[in-house]
């Protein structure tokens, strides 16, 4: 077990944002986080990155407390690639990188990892040298991931990856997760489009007020009524329809 959640409290001032959760992680895996807005998924991920500070409950990484402090969480192996992707916009796209790199002590582990971030986002090679600002929305969300990949995690933490995304970029860069699950690396998504979420995890848990409502294999969780009444779009007449 890579991590494990056990009754998580966190507020907000005097809102309850995640309540009593239960959630873990296996080595290996890919598990999503699906809800509506509001639900508390971006307030659960940035708990365990460290942005935020939880009330009660206990967060374990590879059995062991994690701690609360965010660089402190990035040296134990945990990676969030943030919602909205917050790369530096004044920065060409290699000195993105070099900020995601900053804890390697050595240049040539830093130029193997930036090797291995452009043979994942050849794009990104392509356009090294420019300022990221000007970069398209879909590129940018390649630096972000890639900035992030730059710490080497074991659990990569992803914040609403296809937000603004066209369709047929969206299933792109799907597909880069799962080329990086197979590089050894566990995933944790939190995820609006349902959809691709649940296609791309093994397991999924659905979070709704702060409250997990629902868990289990995400091929169970396609297939039953209410979550694609709810995030799928998929109405009841539509269903006794086919």
């Amino acid at each position: 077990m890579i991590l494990k959640i056990t009754d998580l409290n966190v507020f907000h001032g005097p809102i309850h944002a995640i309540k009593k959760v239960n959630l873990h992680v296996k080595e290996g895996e890919i598990v999503a986080i699906i809800g509506a807005n509001g639900a508390g998924k971006t307030t659960l991920l940035n708990t365990i990155a460290g942005l935020k500070k939880k009330t009660d409950g206990e967060i374990l990484y590879q059995g062991e407390p994690l701690p609360e402090k965010s660089h402190e969480v990035l040296k134990k192996g945990i990676a969030l690639c943030p919602e909205g992707r917050r790369v530096f916009g004044n920065l060409t796209v290699y000195e993105n990188l070099i900020m995601g790199g900053y804890l390697m002590k050595y240049k040539k582990d830093f130029e193997k990892e930036v090797e291995a971030v452009y043979h994942l986002f050849p794009r990104l090679h392509e356009r090294r040298n420019q300022i990221a600002s000007t970069l398209s929305g879909g590129e940018q969300q390649m630096l972000a991931i890639g900035r992030a990949l730059m710490s080497k995690p074991r659990l990569f933490l992803l914040d609403e990856p296809s937000l603004g995304l066209a369709p047929l970029l969206v299933q792109e860069i799907f597909n880069k997760f799962i080329e990086i699950n197979q590089m050894g690396v566990s995933i944790l998504i939190v995820e609006q489009n349902a959809k691709h979420a649940l296609m791309l995890s093994s397991r999924a848990y659905v979070l709704q007020t702060g409250n997990v409502i629902k868990e289990g294999p995400s091929k169970n969780l396609l297939n039953d009524p209410q979550i694609q009444e709810a995030y799928l779009g998929k109405r009841l007449k539509d269903r006794q329809n086919q």
